[in-house]
């Protein structure tokens, strides 16, 4: 039983990369004048990782941005990996869209997506249809849990039916959004990525610590080609007395390392290098300063 259940949930990974791993015949698959039947889009979110957060929920705390459409084969192989590690293939069982690939993906608060298939028709097998806020929700069970699928925007929502209903309320301006509190360092951030992982909030606390002790609140890590060149950036914004700085051990390691640090604690670092694999593996420099009076640190 654990086999046959073991080649079921292989082969369900198989049909999700598949849909994804042609993305790089994107360019060439419209240029075939049999188009896919198009959906009725009533709001657009945008094209990019930055216009999509401007609709996430407030309180989002994990974030992960994939572009299939990256040519750069090192940089494609990352990218599918990362969304192995990060989707749930049983939600897919039952979201068809009528084209062979997915352009790009955002998951947010780990199993909740926005997916980009352009324009085209979505078939999702659900088992309720209701109507919020002039946005059709159509509800099923996937993976176990109750899914909603919003097809009337691009892109596609695919959610627990809370979330997705949240998404909603953010398009209508009936509730804020992620930027609200995050937008500050996220409009600092500037151009597209492959890929781009955001921690925020509580999440970011309980990950970045000190001694147990929280020192952020905003951690942003992308990496994108800059010609011949992979170039990773990482953003945090800083709770305590801590800031980016450069040495001679990060600039051997790297074609170019820039930073700023911001006087509101936010710090930016932009690093490039032509080996992928060592550029994951690197950080920007920090260093600390700590004051103390009397017996008392701060």
């Amino acid at each position: 039983m654990a086999k046959a259940h073991e080649r079921k949930s292989a082969r369900l990974l198989a049909f999700v990369l598949a849909l994804i791993m042609v993305a790089s015949a994107l360019v060439y698959a419209f240029r075939n004048p049999s188009k896919p039947e198009e959906r009725e889009i009533k709001f657009d979110m945008g094209e990019d990782w930055k216009d999509w957060i401007m609709y996430l929920p407030n309180g989002t705390g994990y974030i992960v941005y994939l572009n299939y459409t990256e040519k750069n084969e090192t940089l494609k192989k990352f990218i599918y990996n990362r969304t192995l590690n990060n989707i749930n293939p049983y939600v897919f069982r039952d979201f068809r869209p009528t084209i062979n690939y997915f352009r790009s993906m955002m998951i947010f608060d780990y199993y909740n997506y926005l997916i980009d298939l352009n324009r085209s028709k979505v078939y999702f097998a659900y088992k309720q249809k209701d109507v919020y806020k002039n946005f059709t929700l159509k509800t099923g069970v996937s993976a176990g849990r109750l899914y909603t699928v919003v097809d009337e925007t691009h892109p596609v929502i695919l959610a627990y039916p809370s979330y997705a209903k949240k998404v909603i309320d953010t398009i209508t301006g009936n509730s804020t959004s992620f930027n609200e509190e995050y937008g500050n360092y996220t409009s600092r951030i500037n151009g597209s990525f492959s890929y781009a992982f955001i921690l925020a909030g509580d999440t970011a606390k309980s990950a970045l610590t000190d001694n147990g002790t929280p020192i952020a609140d905003f951690y942003f890590e992308g990496y994108r080609m800059n010609g011949s060149v992979y170039e990773k950036v990482v953003g945090i914004h800083f709770l305590r007395y801590y800031f980016f700085v450069k040495t001679n051990k990060t600039a051997n390691k790297t074609a170019y390392y820039y930073y700023e640090n911001y006087d509101d604690g936010f710090s930016m670092a932009v690093m490039g290098s032509y080996n992928f694999t060592n550029l994951t593996q690197l950080m920007p420099e920090m260093r600390t300063v700590i004051i103390k009076f009397g017996n008392k640190t701060s």
